[in-house]
């Protein structure tokens, strides 16, 4: 059953994953060719402010409400569970309120110690404004997740994507020929649209679920002993989400600083953050749903299985993620790394991103990787360890990209990032083996999906030389390799046995 659960779970988030990713990847495309590299990398300035606030004021309490509602739902006190939700939301609410109101006053102040650019002001006040209903709703999100209802919030996200496309399509032509902080203007007020119709979709589900369950009479907690089991539970995690966070705003901020030391003017730094995070970034991540739906449907799994001393069960399910994940890492780093011009310039065209396309495809498989070794950990309740993990491997990565981008240029950040999850990785597995005796299978997880990886990148740059793939025309021109390398590729992982069709067959069903 526990099987069967891993597998089910994972498909059904990584089917929600698809949509989501999908619908806001022809966002990211959209949006890109709007505002072009500079407008996209003073966007990419703001958006890690934002999404740090809203993390570490929600990471905490989403897990902790998950928890305890699922604690209390299986004891049969729902409606204690929806009170735990109410009060969290209520403390998020109000300390977000509070930490808004500290930084709008300080909003110049904040703009020019940090992201250097007074364009960006008009944006960011915006997203402070929204930031406390916005974390708030992490606690009916946690809700739903501890009653392992997956719909809510899954059609939270949908929603969420499709208005936000809608919106910026829609809006565009009021906002173009404005400058710079008009484009980035109109790709913040898209990100509140699309995150405002999230929180209300799952408010309104939240509101459904109270009045299907209003007529159950039980004993509830008082209000104080909730609140303060909640901050108990919640400020340790929000403690390493605030660390970790910390430093990925940090990088995101001193990437176009030390641009300008490598000899690039601000303007010049700006397009380069563009052309990385909002461009080549989404690229790669794309295919990472599949370690993102593992990691969340590992925690149950293993949990439960080492719980019960089924360590066999719970090395199985390991074992099986990892060799998944570094299958997926493999396929998709060899076709970004041979397509990665063709692709950025049907996808980007005229925003010469081919080439931080080619150089960020290598770091995909690791840092898919690091996403599912998290899973893991969570399931083996190790937050401790995977929060000095994550420090190590984060502390060095800023240090190459502080030190060497000067010297280097990009090419120091996509070192940065490998050698950096390549050591976060490393101290994950370290910690997994020493609790589950687990060891490395060499030939299944990295032998065989390198080998085809390497047979597929090489059959698919001899094919490129075909004069018959360039015969056609147009744009058309540049599908017909993609499309041409990513079936070689995906033949090889085939043929050679990496990828089995009894594999697929057995995920699709989520039998065992």
């Amino acid at each position: 059953m526990a099987r069967r659960s891993l597998k089910y779970n994972a498909a059904i988030l990584s089917l929600t994953g698809f949509l989501v990713k999908a619908i806001g990847f022809f966002y990211r495309i959209f949006i890109a060719n709007c505002i072009g590299t500079e407008g996209l990398g003073l966007y990419q300035l703001i958006v890690p402010i934002y999404s740090l606030l809203v993390l570490v004021l929600s990471a905490g309490i989403s897990v902790a409400v998950s928890r305890f509602v699922a604690e209390e739902t299986s004891s049969g006190r729902i409606r204690s569970g929806m009170k735990i939700a109410s009060l969290a939301a209520g403390i998020v609410l109000l300390a977000g309120i509070v930490v808004s109101l500290v930084l709008i006053l300080n909003v110049d102040t904040m703009l020019l110690a940090f992201a250097k650019d007074l364009r960006a002001r008009k944006s960011l006040l915006w997203m402070l404004c929204l930031v406390p209903p916005i974390a708030a709703a992490s606690a009916y999100k946690g809700y739903f997740y501890g009653k392992e209802q997956v719909i809510p919030n899954a059609v939270g996200q949908v929603a969420e994507q499709l208005s936000k496309l809608a919106f910026v399509m829609a809006m565009h032509p009021h906002f173009v020929n404005k400058g710079i902080e008009s484009m980035c203007l109109l790709a913040t007020l898209g990100l509140m649209v699309g995150e405002t119709v999230n929180v209300l979709t799952v408010f309104c589900a939240f509101q459904l679920d109270r009045m299907k369950n209003r007529v159950n009479r039980e004993p509830e907690p008082g209000t104080r002993n909730l609140a303060v089991k909640l901050v108990r539970a919640a400020a340790p995690i929000s403690a390493n989400r605030l660390v970790l966070s910390i430093l990925g705003t940090a990088e995101s901020l001193i990437i176009p600083q030390r641009l300008v030391l490598y000899g690039l003017t601000f303007q010049e730094s700006l397009k380069v953050l563009g052309r990385l995070s909002g461009m080549a970034a989404p690229l790669v991540f794309f295919p990472s749903m599949l370690p993102m739906a593992l990691a969340t449907a590992l925690v149950p799994a293993i949990a439960g299985a080492v719980s019960s001393g089924r360590y066999q069960a719970a090395n199985r399910q390991i074992s099986q993620s990892i060799r998944l994940t570094l299958t997926t890492g493999m396929l998709f780093t060899s076709f970004f790394a041979v397509c990665s011009h063709e692709i950025a310039e049907f996808i980007f065209p005229g925003k010469d991103v081919g080439g931080i396309l080619h150089l960020l495809s290598y770091t995909g498989v690791f840092l898919y990787l690091q996403q599912t070794m998290l899973g893991i950990l969570n399931g083996l309740a190790r937050e401790s360890a995977i929060l000095i993990n994550t420090l190590a491997g984060s502390i060095i990565r800023i240090a190459l990209v502080w030190f060497c981008l000067p010297i280097w240029g990009v090419n120091a950040y996509i070192i940065g990032v490998i050698v950096g999850s390549l050591i976060t990785i490393v101290l994950n597995f370290l910690e997994v083996s020493r609790i589950t005796g687990m060891l490395v299978d060499i030939g299944e997880w990295l032998v065989k999906p390198l080998s085809a990886a390497l047979t597929g990148t090489l059959l698919s740059l001899l094919f490129k030389r075909a004069p018959v793939l360039w015969a056609c025309g147009g744009r058309f021109q540049l599908l017909v390799p993609i499309a041409v390398s990513f079936a070689i590729i995906g033949t090889a992982f085939m043929l050679t046995g990496v990828i089995k069709v009894e594999d697929i067959r057995r995920w699709t069903r989520g039998s065992a």
